[in-house]
């Protein structure tokens, strides 16, 4: 006797709700209820972490507060 296997929700109420229901669920089981779907992705921009040394942040994260901007504002600022 196969067990009883419930639907895929057709929305989750938080994407808690939708983990926990993940978390004890495999798709692998699911397979005869998903449909293929053509997605495209158009990737324009790129992040990038780069390591900066503590005294030059420091510098940085001091001139963002003399100009009260964020540090990422003002980074991204040198770019325009």
């Amino acid at each position: 006797m196969a067990a009883y296997k419930s639907s895929i929700p057709n929305t989750f109420n938080s994407i808690e709700e939708a983990g926990d229901f993940w978390s004890s669920h495999s798709l692998a089981d699911y397979n005869d209820q998903t449909k293929d779907a053509d997605i495209v992705f158009n990737i324009t921009r790129r992040t990038r972490y780069i390591s900066v040394p503590e005294p030059i942040f420091k510098k940085i994260s001091a001139k963002a507060r003399l100009k009260h901007r964020t540090v990422r504002d003002l980074v991204y600022s040198l770019g325009k």
